[in-house]
């Protein structure tokens, strides 16, 4: 791809992103004409506190940057994850951050230590994600080297068994406990702060940097670990800084949206057959791509069956099961055509 058709292909992403944002803004239970959205939005940063400019900078405006961040995180991610594993079907659930964040979110209601601020539940998920990665880490490293397949398969049992936690936790909580952890664990947007906001975009901002910075590491890690040591890349170190950066990116945005499936695994492929596989603009389109897609998905679970509000994550897990079937499919294919070969 040339640089004019690359730079094309970012500002078409960066206005869709715009666009997607302004409909999320406006679009809800109390529509907002398209032509309020700057001046409720200026109006409300000069302390005007009218019925749309609130609605719109307290609520809409945090839920549709949230929508947005934790878009381009998943999808920033789930871009390196399959370059790292060299695995077009990982995504962030691979690590276990978002099993480990549902255990602690779970553990934070049924406590009851959610009730103490808004904070708890938060930071018991992003606390729990990260030492679930810490131990999967430590089961697949052996004498200082993580191998990738160890790493995979400690994630599903590490996985599974937060799954299975989590199931008895719910099976034992009272009725009332029992619908906030299941909010919780199909994810939403709903009620987010700028708190939250603010939380994201410093773990998603830094998390983009640390991945553009690998960016030519990727590249080679996607053609084979002793093809990138061949070339120089510090392998080890290279996986090491790459995970960490993940179950940190990651955490962040699930320990305020919920447990949100499939958007790291959808988007870098849908962008990848327009853009191709350079980490250098593969990220990047990745990151606006996933802010588009949660973002649409979020206006969708607000509108689709409305009074009822879903929630976000069952609407990427509607786009996303019938997608990973269709790789899945055409994977086995593949193999069937190299096997006759």
């Amino acid at each position: 791809m040339t640089r004019v058709s690359a730079l094309l292909v970012l500002c078409s992403l960066a206005v869709a992103l715009a666009v997607a944002a302004a409909l999320e803004v406006s679009i809800g239970p109390m529509m907002i004409p398209a032509g309020r959205l700057i001046p409720d939005t200026w109006a409300y940063l000069h302390g005007a506190r009218s019925g749309d400019a609130v609605v719109m900078g307290a609520i809409r405006w945090p839920r549709a940057l949230a929508a947005v961040l934790v878009g381009a995180g998943l999808a920033a991610t789930g871009a390196v994850l399959q370059a790292v594993f060299r695995n077009s079907m990982a995504d962030p659930a691979v690590i276990g951050v978002s099993s480990g964040a549902s255990l602690g979110a779970v553990l934070t209601i049924q406590t009851g230590l959610a009730q103490l601020n808004a904070w708890s539940t938060p930071v018991g998920a992003f606390v729990t994600g990260l030492l679930v990665v810490y131990v999967i880490y430590r089961l697949a490293t052996l004498q200082g080297k993580t191998a990738i397949h160890a790493l995979l398969l400690a994630g599903v049992a590490v996985g599974s068994f937060s799954s299975a936690m989590v199931t008895l936790l719910l099976s034992l909580a009272p009725l009332e406990t029992m619908q906030q952890m299941l909010f919780w664990l199909m994810g939403g947007l709903d009620g987010t702060t700028w708190m939250n906001v603010w939380m994201i975009l410093v773990f998603v901002a830094g998390g983009f940097v640390v991945y553009l910075g690998h960016a030519h590491a990727l590249d080679i890690l996607s053609l084979g670990e002793e093809q990138a040591e061949g070339l120089g890349v510090p392998l080890q170190r290279t996986k090491q800084v790459l995970f960490a950066t993940s179950a940190l990116v990651v955490g962040a945005c699930v320990s305020v949206s919920g447990v949100i499936a499939f958007v790291g695994l959808i988007v870098p492929h849908l962008v990848r057959m327009w853009v191709g596989p350079r980490h250098r603009l593969l990220l990047p389109a990745s990151a606006m791509g996933g802010g588009i897609l949660l973002a649409l998905a979020d206006v969708l679970a607000r509108m689709a069956l409305q009074p009822v509000e879903l929630n976000v994550g069952v609407v990427t897990s509607c786009l996303g099961a019938p997608f990973f079937l269709y790789l899945l499919r055409r994977h086995y294919q593949a193999f069937e055509r190299g096997a006759k070969g």
